[in-house]
């Protein structure tokens, strides 16, 4: 196998956007403030709790 076939080609990478490690970090960022929130807040914003807290639980590498 030659070294060519191992590289992967700007073809595969994605177009654009931030990398995974950056994506999970934004992902442990914003699932940190959402757990932050009062309850007044998540009312006035109008969120439903039980989807706030199933997000708010989920792994930082899941979507």
């Amino acid at each position: 196998m030659s070294a060519l076939t191992l590289t992967r080609s700007a073809a595969d990478r994605p177009a654009s956007g931030p990398s995974l490690p950056r994506l999970w970090l934004a992902r442990i960022r914003t699932r940190r403030a959402l757990a932050a929130l009062h309850p007044d807040q998540i009312r006035e914003a109008g969120l439903d709790p039980w989807l706030l807290r199933d997000e708010i639980r989920k792994p930082f590498w899941r979507v």
